[in-house]
């Protein structure tokens, strides 16, 4: 499913909906968006959760699997999918899945599916498998998240969930999980969908046993986390009594119609609880479940928590349950998804596994920390702790002797012991030689082993501090703290001596000291012994399919990892002219929002269809109305509320702290009784097309409460540095920027071939260029034009390589909208050049086939409207040019060819499929076309045109062929010739059609 969607994402994404558009262009993280919260792996995940919902339609997976083998399009799917999820479609055989799968081998693939019929439920069941410390908490808010904001706009589409139960294993897990309430949701989404979502979701934290869920029957955007143990759906446990059973009869038929029956149908108080929170959440429509398996579920326990229905306290018993209650009730569990740490069981991947991102891949990424380890046979437990204990010291004090810090706090490490005894008998006294021997506080030591006589509520409050830069406490003594969700990202040393009674509690207490902790990434150490050295390379191997070599990290071969020192920040004047909007409030009298003088065009929105036929395409059949289901019906009440989410605002006194708002919901009601068309008529046109509250109400309203002035601010000149300072070290000197080149494309200062132009040269060539101790390009283009420009072009003064810095560490960016997802993103230009007359360009090198791209444009657009205001010229070079001295490119642009050579091959063709016949209509006349022979055929029609005149391109998009033959459209724009242009059609179609 990754491969079939990276390879078809962009038509993918078209039939999506533009709000989910919107959600995705925001979060991705990307280059031109170093603001971008959200790393990689969740990105992803993301996208696959996207896919998954709005494509195909929330299948369940052995469905979709049989679908996809039987070369059929998925159930439920998307219908404007321009690209069936079918078996001819995913010709991914060499790679992946597939060559696991083996798909030319048939017995594979009924083996595979007959896995994932042995899972089938009732109700799509997905798997995200991101390893510890890449995010699945806030993964897991960002698909709610956008769940309810899709709900809220299309609340009629049942691919939605309109409320979330998010279950955790256990209480330690559970307060992680307090991260979706506290999560600043303006961190992935606009302020304006934050701020939508503040106003809607309603939280239910079940912390406490006793606490009931307080949910309204049939409400939406409620959000309930707990522990599963507080949900699970109780069973009885004995038969009943005989005088149960002489009453039981009686008192059934009494409280069969009471709609609070199920409260007197339960044994204890911790089961009426529980059923109590179960019950509540069968009255909730178009529920989701969230199960959070984060820094527990390895091994053998996930199948048994999420697969056994025989065990009476089963989690998939409950959810089952759910769904069948929920079903009854006219509403349905939209999906069950599950995340976790892993995605093997015994060796082998879970069928219902649909991301993954594993170990390895989060250590070579940088997401954890690398690990040394070390295995010690035949030691004793004092050696084994002095060793260990010298190599953490060795790692983390200076040369003065004095502890590293890392953001402020001092590195730890964690000693296990199997029991108690064992901790106070040998461990614990070793670590006190021990530390004796290095002039370090025994205070420094804090035990947590879960006995009141040994561990105190101060040494819990401790504990809870650890990751603080108050904290003291260093040398953490523990035994069962491995696997409870205990994230101390400032733990950087594991010991683990003896062999603990369960082989899994090794894996668990090593990867304790894997959570990344500043910019650059750190390294963690292990110290095991030798018998525990062979656990852990077979536990991760059955629960990650790596071994103990993988968690070193990514080998050097490849793009290695360089560290990139500033040498010279470099400003740059710039001129900066700022716009100062004011609101001001009005006192709207009466008005109309739809009638004479409004401007409303009804057409504009109306539904309608019509029919032609092939061979007489310019009639057709009456045209006729279409009704929507689509459409959110509003009542009175519901449209106020909709539209205070735009019109009301919250302000706060700056001197006195209160907050007012101005046109709250009540004065929005009282508005829209001036209206002269009458709230019937509103709620009419809204319900008929809610584009048309959107689009038309909230703006039309807005002015009429609302007057917008605006002023130009005064030019003022600013200073715009080519790179930040990089974070210090932990020792508080100065750091650096660790990115990733490979060999051929980068440079580096202190070679011998660029040496004269560093910023340490004496030479008359000296600071030419190198404000960085080395260039990383990102083309071979890129570097041939510094290297040319470097060496053979005399009048330059300087020039600087601007484009590696791309993720905040540069001030030197253009802001720009993208044309296709109308989000606001930055754009980091590749070069900065000054000429020995003291003037200045900035250079773009780019690819042939990005030239004509819509974001490309864009960049150009702002850049060169950006730049020249500030006396700086910007430069568009193609790469094919980038071998030329800049002053000549500049000098001969106006003769070159941009877009490549023209074919050479001239037909006459006797059918234009129509082409000819729109151009006529617009008095547009073809003067060439091309065919290239092939077995895919490509014609190319030229025209020059008035560059007034209105350009057809509607006309040739292909109506008049079969869907599934025409292959390809493109429409885009040749260099003008004069006060002509040209545009060229593409049609490419796999046969021959008639038109």
């Amino acid at each position: 499913m990754w491969q079939f969607y990276s390879a078809n994402k962009k038509e993918i994404r078209k039939s999506y909906t533009n709000l989910t558009r919107t959600i995705l262009a925001n979060a991705e993280p990307r280059k031109d968006n170093p603001n971008a919260f959200l790393r990689k792996p969740q990105y992803e995940a993301f996208e696959m959760y996207v896919f998954l919902k709005e494509y195909l339609g929330n299948p369940r997976l052995a469905d979709l699997f049989d679908d996809w083998r039987k070369n059929r399009m998925v159930q439920g799917a998307n219908e404007n999918a321009a690209v069936p999820f079918t078996f001819d479609n995913s010709h991914y055989y060499g790679d992946g899945l597939f060559s696991v799968l083996d798909t030319t081998n048939r017995d594979t693939l009924i083996s595979f599916f007959e896995q994932l019929s042995d899972l089938r439920q009732e109700y799509a069941n997905y798997i995200f498998a991101l390893t510890m410390g890449t995010g699945k908490t806030i993964l897991m808010a960002l698909c709610i998240f956008y769940e309810f904001l899709l709900a809220h706009k299309y609340p009629k589409d049942e691919r939605f969930c309109h409320n979330a139960l998010v279950l955790a294993p256990d209480t330690t897990v559970l307060q992680s999980l307090k991260e979706i309430q506290t999560f600043d949701k303006a961190k992935v989404f606009t302020e304006k969908y934050a701020n939508e979502l503040d106003t809607i979701i309603k939280f239910h934290f079940l912390e406490e046993d006793g606490a009931a869920l307080s949910t309204m029957d049939g409400s939406d955007f409620n959000l309930i986390i707990s522990t599963s143990q507080k949900i699970i759906l109780k069973k009885k446990r004995k038969e009943d009594s005989a005088e149960n059973l002489l009453f039981k009869d009686s008192w059934e038929d009494a409280i069969r119609e009471s709609p609070n029956a199920d409260l007197y149908m339960l044994d204890d108080d911790s089961s009426l609880m529980a059923n109590q929170r179960y019950q509540k959440l069968t009255r909730l429509r178009q529920l989701g479940i969230y199960v959070d398996e984060a820094h527990h579920a390895f091994g053998k326990s996930l199948k048994n928590d999420m697969l056994d229905r025989t065990k009476e306290t089963s989690l998939r018993l409950t959810i089952d349950g759910l769904v069948q209650e929920l079903d009854a009730a006219g509403t349905k569990v939209v999906a069950c998804y599950n995340f976790t740490g892993t995605p093997y069981i015994e060796n082998r991947l879970m069928p219902e596994v649909v991301y993954e991102y594993g170990l390895k891949e989060a250590i070579d990424s940088g997401y954890l920390k690398k690990t040394l380890i070390d295995d010690y046979a035949n030691v004793h437990t004092q050696s084994f702790v002095s060793n260990a204990v010298e190599s953490f010291v060795n790692q983390h004090k200076n040369e003065k002797g004095l502890w590293k810090r890392y953001e402020n706090m001092l590195p730890k490490m964690a000693l296990f012991a199997t029991t108690i005894d064992e901790l106070n008998s040998e461990l614990k006294p070793a670590l006190e030689k021990t530390l004796q021997k290095f002039g370090i506080s025994e205070d420094s030591i804090l035990v947590n082993v879960g006995d009141d006589k040994l561990t105190k509520q101060d040494d819990l409050r401790e504990f809870l501090k650890l990751d603080t830069a108050e904290s003291k406490k260093q040398f953490i003594l523990l035994v069962g703290k491995g696997k409870e969700g205990w994230n101390c990202r400032s733990l950087f040393s594991v010991a683990l001596f003896r062999k603990p009674k369960s082989t899994i509690f090794v894996l668990q207490a090593t990867m304790r000291c894997l959570r990344s902790i500043t910019e650059t990434q750190q390294t963690g150490q292990i110290f095991l012994s030798t018998e525990n050295l062979g656990i852990l390379q077979d536990e991760l191997d059955k629960n990650f399919k790596v071994c103990v070599e993988d968690l070193k990290g990514k080998d050097d071969s490849g793009k290695k990892t360089r560290h990139i020192y500033v040498r010279e920040k470099v400003p740059v004047r710039m001129v900066e002219q700022t716009y100062e909007y004011r609101i001001s409030e009005l006192k709207p009298g009466e008005f109309t929002l739809f009638g004479n003088g409004s401007g409303f065009d009804f057409e504009k929105y109306r539904r309608t269809k019509s029919t032609h036929t092939l061979s007489n395409i310019d009639s057709a059949s009456i045209r006729r109305e279409v009704a929507s289901s689509d459409e959110r019906t509003f009542t009175e009440y519901s449209l106020v509320e909709e539209l205070s989410l735009y019109l009301t605002q919250h302000e706060t006194d700056k001197e006195t702290g209160k907050k007012t708002s101005r046109w709250s919901p009540v004065e929005i009601q009282n508005l829209l009784t001036r209206c002269t068309d009458g709230m019937d008529a509103i709620l009419e046109k809204v319900n008929y097309s809610n584009e048309i509250l959107y689009n038309w109400v909230v703006p039309k309203l807005f002015r009429q409460i609302y007057k917008i002035s605006y002023e130009k601010g005064e030019k003022k000149e600013i200073i715009k540095w080519l790179t930040k300072d990089p974070p210090k070290n932990p020792d508080g000197t100065d750091g650096c920027y660790n990115l990733n080149f490979d060999d051929e494309l980068f440079v580096e200062e202190s070679d011998a071939k660029f040496r004269e132009y560093s910023q340490s040269s004496k030479t008359q060539n000296a600071k030419k260029s190198f404000n960085l101790s080395g260039y990383g390009f990102d083309s071979s283009s890129e570097k041939s034009f510094f290297v040319r420009n470097l060496f053979g072009n005399s009048g330059i003064r300087h020039i600087w390589f601007t484009g590696m810095l791309t993720n905040g560490q540069s001030d030197f960016y253009v802001h720009y909208i993208d044309p296709e997802l109308h989000t606001l993103r930055s754009y980091y230009p590749d070069f900065l050049v000054k000429l020995d007359d003291g003037k200045y360009y900035i250079v773009e090198i780019k690819g042939e086939n990005l030239i004509e791209k819509a974001s490309t444009q864009a960049k150009v657009q702002y850049a060169k409207q950006m730049y020249s205001a500030s006396g700086l010229e910007y430069v568009f070079i193609p790469s094919k040019y980038a071998n030329m001295i800049l002053q000549d490119f500049m000098r001969d642009a106006p003769n070159l060819e941009f877009f490549g050579e023209e074919q050479k091959y001239t037909y006459n063709i006797k059918q234009d499929y129509g082409l000819q016949n729109v151009a006529e209509k617009k008095n547009i006349k073809i003067s060439d076309r091309r065919q290239k022979p092939s077995n895919i055929i490509e014609t190319f029609y030229e025209m020059n045109v008035p560059s007034t005149a209105f350009l057809p391109t509607e006309g040739f998009c292909g109506k008049n062929y079969t869907a599934n033959k025409v292959r390809k459209f493109a429409c885009r724009s040749l260099p003008r010739r004069g006060n002509q242009s040209g545009i060229r059609i593409i049609f490419v179609w796999q046969e021959k059609l008639e038109p």
